[in-house]
């Protein structure tokens, strides 16, 4: 089998990761040049010391939840900056090649532009509910292919990847290329995640968030989940101290078994929620096609996006509009809400007829 990190930037493979001493609890700390007296105040105790260089309890409790193992996961300030570590990873400007299927998250372009990666477009079938055309996408990839990103449920569609389709592709491009699947929504699917499979194919990168289901988007934590040579590689990428010790500790506080259960059950209620807001927006004049989701959010086609956008307006409702995209004009995303958010706008919408 050949070793995926050959595919990587020679460079990057020779980064040594910041040394971080192991520290016990009552460790005397006289390394590392911190402030040795806090701020007299409590929401500041403990800030004068630097965090864990990387957050081994976080990355345990984090291993735990998505069922691998420590050595597989690497904590990141959001999934997105995992997109950027592998973009830096694995793609030398001017030379390499990013593999995408859009419509899809706008920061993987993004990424690869940054690092100056040329990128290929092999787009979802719009006529198949925005299915991957997976013979296509093989077709595509060359030498200078590096990496391929799968949104699973895809944002802004909403639907998933089958798990046979994104398996032939891993065994097809064993060695040859890394094949990303991103599941920042995958909690509210039913198909499951795939992150079992990281043990299986070297090539494979999956990417989590406790943004949307645990309801941390405001904290910035997720994670790379990948095989422990790949997981090296990227954190030599991260820099030292990279997640505060606030952020830490409250995702720490969201993995415990309490804020689980209420999380799990915060989705449940979600589901239910989006099936409710289908089935209203069915009945609606306005709307033309309602796709199906996996997620937390509805993409729907309308008749006329700038009056349903001034009527949400007026209503104080923002909704996702897509004016500068043209593969996406006349579609909306609406993010599924409280119930009483959701009613406001499905009183709103229902008022264009």
């Amino acid at each position: 089998m050949m070793n995926i990190l050959s595919l990587a930037r020679p460079e990057v493979r020779g980064l040594v990761v910041y040394p971080g001493p192991d520290l016990g609890e009552n460790s005397i700390r006289l390394h590392a040049n911190e402030a040795a007296r806090a701020l007299d105040a409590l929401a500041l105790a403990g800030l004068n010391r630097y965090p864990d260089v990387r957050p081994a309890g976080l990355t345990r409790k984090m291993a735990e939840l998505y069922g691998v193992t420590a050595e597989n996961v690497l904590v990141t300030r959001g999934s997105s900056e995992g997109i950027d570590l592998l973009m830096r990873a694995f793609c030398v400007a001017g030379q390499d090649e990013v593999l995408l299927t859009p419509p899809a998250f706008e920061m993987y372009q993004v990424y690869a532009s940054i690092q100056g990666a040329a990128t290929v477009s092999v787009p979802l079938q719009a006529d198949k509910d925005y299915s991957v055309d997976a013979e296509a996408l093989l077709g595509a990839c060359n030498e200078r292919g590096k990496l391929i990103f799968l949104s699973s449920p895809n944002n802004p569609v909403g639907t998933v990847v089958p798990r046979q389709q994104i398996e032939k592709i891993l065994r097809a491009l064993e060695g040859k290329c890394v094949v990303v699947v991103d599941e920042a929504y995958v909690e509210f699917s039913e198909s499951g995640s795939l992150v079992s499979l990281v043990a299986e194919h070297e090539n494979l990168v999956v990417l989590r968030t406790l943004s949307k289901a645990y309801a941390l988007a405001g904290a910035r934590c997720g994670a790379v989940v990948a095989s422990p040579p790949l997981i090296v590689l990227l954190e030599g990428l991260l820099p030292p101290y990279a997640l505060s010790s606030p952020v830490v500790s409250l995702a720490e506080l969201a993995l415990s078994s309490r804020n689980i259960a209420c999380a799990r059950k915060n989705i449940r209620e979600t589901v239910a929620e989006r099936e409710r807001v289908r089935r209203m927006l069915a009945t609606c004049s306005v709307i033309e096609k309602i796709w199906p989701s996996e997620a937390n959010f509805l993409f729907v086609g309308v008749t006329d996006v700038d009056s349903v956008k001034k009527r949400l307006a007026e209503a104080g409702v923002i909704i996702r509009t897509y004016d500068d995209n043209s593969q996406l004009q006349g579609c909306v995303r609406i993010s599924i809400g409280t119930v009483d958010e959701n009613n406001s706008f499905l009183d709103a919408i229902r008022s264009l007829g």
